[in-house]
C-alpha cells in the first residue's frame, strides 16, 4: 500500500511560515520567547489560508457568506493655524 500524500500545494512552505511567523511576532510587540508559539500558529493560519483544516488536514469548510461592511472614511487631519 502506498503512502498517502497531500496533494501539491496544500502546504505551506517554510519560507510562508516563516514570514508570517515575523508577522505575528511583530503584533504580539516582539515578545521574547515565542518563536515557537509564533510558528506554529502561523502554519496553522497558512494551512486555513491554503484550504486545509489544520488539526485534521482535511479541506477546510467553505466560509460563511459575511456581508461587506463599508469602508468608513478616514478622518481628515486638523490643520494647524
Amino acid at each position: 500500500m502506498k503512502p498517502h500524500h497531500e496533494p501539491h500545494g496544500t502546504e505551506p512552505t517554510e519560507a510562508e511560515i516563516q514570514h508570517t511567523a515575523y508577522l505575528l511576532w511583530l503584533e504580539s510587540g516582539r515578545a521574547p520567547g515565542r518563536d515557537l508559539d509564533n510558528w506554529l500558529a502561523a502554519r496553522e493560519l497558512l494551512r486555513h489560508h491554503h484550504g486545509r483544516d489544520a488539526s485534521t488536514k482535511r479541506p477546510a469548510p467553505a466560509p460563511a457568506a459575511v456581508p461587506a461592511v463599508p469602508a468608513v472614511p478616514a478622518k481628515p487631519k486638523a490643520r494647524r493655524a
